[in-house]
Order: C-alpha cells, then sequence, then structure tokens
C-alpha cells in the first residue's frame, strides 16, 4: 500500500516531488475504505507520462454500504481516471459518472457488478525534475576510436531501489531517452576537395573584411573568390543543402548501431545556419527500466570510416556535375579542303 512517509524520504526537497507525494497521498486516502493497492506505477520518460494502476478491494453485498455507495477520487491531483477493469471478469467497467465541477469523480458503487475486486487506472504527467530524482542517465561526451568506429558508452540507472520497492510493488520507466551528439565536421573536412575548401574559407574573410569595411581586402577576396568561382560552379546555397541532406536521418541511420541494449530514436543535425559544414548530429536513443533490470549499460558506435568513405564519393559526384565543361575546339579547315 502506498505510503506517504516512504514517498517523502525520496522526494524531500524537491518542490515536484512533494506536489506529487501529497496527490499520491489524497488518492489513498480517498480510497482507503477499498484497502487499495499499487500495482503498477508506469512512468513514459520521453513524454512525461504516467499511468498507476491500484488494486482496490470493493465486495458485493451488505460490505459495499461503505461511504454510502459511493466511490469517490479527488479530480485536483493531477491524475485523471482512465478506466476501472472487473478483475473477476476481466470486462472494463461503463456504468459510471462523475461531477462535471471538475472537484471529484463519484463512481456509484450499487452500478458495479457482483464481483470483489477492481483494477483502477490512472494517468498524469511528470515533470523532467522530478524524473532526474528517479532515473540517472548519462552518455560519453567523446567516443573511443578506433580505426574505422567512433564509440559512445550509455548509462542508465534507477536511483533510491530500496525506497522506490516501498513505495510501489512494481516500477517501470519507459523510453528512457538520451541524447549523443556525434562529431562529423572531421568527416566533412576529410571528405570535400580542397578546392571547395578553399573556396569556403575565401568566402568567409570576404564576409570578416566586408563587415570590417576593408575595401583593399574585399577587392582581393573578391576577385579570388570569382576565380574560384569559375573553376566549380556550386553556389553555397547547393553546398548547404547537400551537405545537410548527408547528415538527415534518413541517411545518417545507416552509420550508428547500438549494442541492442538500447534501440535507436530520431536522429537528426544539430543545426547552425552560420555555419555551411555540419559539425554534429543529434543521435536519440532510448530504453527501459524497472526493478527486474534496473541499470543499463550499452554502446552506440558510429561506423566513420565508411561514413567518410560514402560521402566522399557523393561530393566528389556533385563537383564533377557542377565543374564547368571544356569547349572542345574546333579545328580549321584549311584552304582548298571542302
Amino acid at each position: 500500500m502506498l505510503n506517504e512517509i516512504d514517498v517523502g524520504k525520496t522526494l524531500s526537497g524537491i518542490n515536484e516531488g512533494a506536489t506529487l507525494t501529497r496527490n499520491l497521498g489524497e488518492l489513498a486516502g480517498a480510497l482507503r475504505p477499498f484497502k487499495p493497492t499499487v500495482k503498477d506505477f508506469r512512468i513514459n520518460y520521453l513524454d512525461k507520462n504516467s499511468e498507476i494502476k491500484y488494486l482496490i478491494e470493493a465486495p458485493s453485498g451488505l460490505r459495499r454500504s461503505v461511504r454510502g455507495h459511493k466511490l469517490e477520487i479527488p479530480a485536483r491531483t493531477g491524475f485523471r481516471i482512465y478506466e476501472i477493469l472487473d478483475l473477476d471478469t476481466g470486462n472494463v467497467l461503463k456504468k459510471y459518472h462523475y461531477y462535471a465541477n471538475g472537484a471529484k469523480w463519484v463512481f456509484d458503487l450499487k452500478d458495479f457488478p457482483n464481483s470483489d475486486r477492481f483494477l483502477l487506472t490512472l494517468k498524469g504527467r511528470i515533470s523532467q525534475n522530478l524524473l532526474d530524482q528517479i532515473v540517472d542517465v548519462r552518455c560519453a561526451a567523446n567516443p573511443s576510436r578506433d580505426e574505422k568506429t567512433d564509440v559512445y558508452w550509455l548509462h542508465s540507472t534507477l536511483k533510491d531501489i530500496p525506497i522506490l520497492r516501498k513505495w510501489w510493488d512494481e516500477l517501470n520507466v519507459e523510453n528512457i531517452n538520451l541524447n549523443i551528439r556525434v562529431g562529423v565536421q572531421r568527416c566533412f573536412s576529410t571528405a570535400i576537395p580542397n578546392i571547395i575548401m578553399e573556396r569556403l574559407a575565401v568566402r568567409s574573410a570576404l564576409m570578416s573584411a566586408i563587415a570590417q569595411g576593408d575595401r583593399n581586402k574585399e577587392s582581393r577576396l573578391k576577385a579570388k573568390f570569382r576565380y574560384l568561382e569559375r573553376t566549380v560552379k556550386v553556389t553555397p546555397l547547393e553546398l548547404f543543402e547537400f551537405l545537410s541532406s548527408l547528415v538527415s536521418g534518413k541517411y545518417f541511420f545507416d552509420y550508428v548501431s547500438t549494442d541492442g541494449r538500447f534501440s535507436l530514436g530520431t536522429i537528426e543535425p544539430v543545426e547552425k545556419y552560420t555555419k555551411i559544414i555540419p559539425e554534429k548530429v543529434q543521435v536519440a536513443v532510448q530504453t527501459d527500466l524497472n526493478f527486474f533490470r534496473p541499470v543499463k549499460d550499452g554502446k552506440l558506435f558510429f561506423k566513420r570510416d565508411k561514413y567518410i568513405s560514402d560521402i566522399t564519393n557523393s561530393i566528389n559526384k556533385l563537383v564533377e556535375k557542377k565543374r564547368p565543361k571544356k569547349k572542345k575546339k574546333v579545328k580549321k579547315k584549311k584552304k582548298g579542303e571542302m
């Protein structure tokens, strides 16, 4: 059964935890005549939704006269009723009503079937601050490397397990999310031809000269930029859009994997609109924790060598496609030739 003192031990000093403690205590108080037992507390870490399942006893017959045949659930606790399941028949109860003023849900036990045990499910929201008190997540900022692969370590664990076990019979935290920023700037520095890198450097220096009002430097850089522009007809916007496609989730997915303890989630570039060359790609991974598996350690692998090889080929194809075609020299006819 939920014990408000045990809850307070875990969450003391945390505003959100204190609020949750009061809310769950109020729920437990409302359900006390029905001998409530918290069977499951399920949290979705990613969307911060929570679900609590209470086993309640409402024996049929004379004993059901408790509290005037009414089961009243406060509606101000941050949780809403999702369903009531008849454990004897497996049916979901449909005959219930609640007051429209939002103060409480009222269930008339006279409408309940002739069963003794019911499973009450409530749903609510959990703050990130509170999640941080329950779950610890960590990941490597910098990878370990070999010749072909970058490896990022991953770690997630439930905190204060002995106290949490007093709090709930079961605890499941699902979709625990870790965001790993995979560095790709060096990959592009290797893959992009020198002529393009030089052009980008000149463009950056030109923008700086314009901003500083250095007319002489600006004039020299403009001349150099025009010369490089004739060499390869790829505009900065075209290059930006093409390189962005090489760090999209759809493209990058084939170059990352986990060791199986975590699953891949969303993949998206860490965008800096002042930069043409991508610097990082954010890769999300998820896992679940419970009392049977309270700790999970894993690894994220980035196939760096293969990625460099593939983007090099793609960029070279773009450059060759945009390189100006040489005009064929027309051979002049000699006099007397037809």
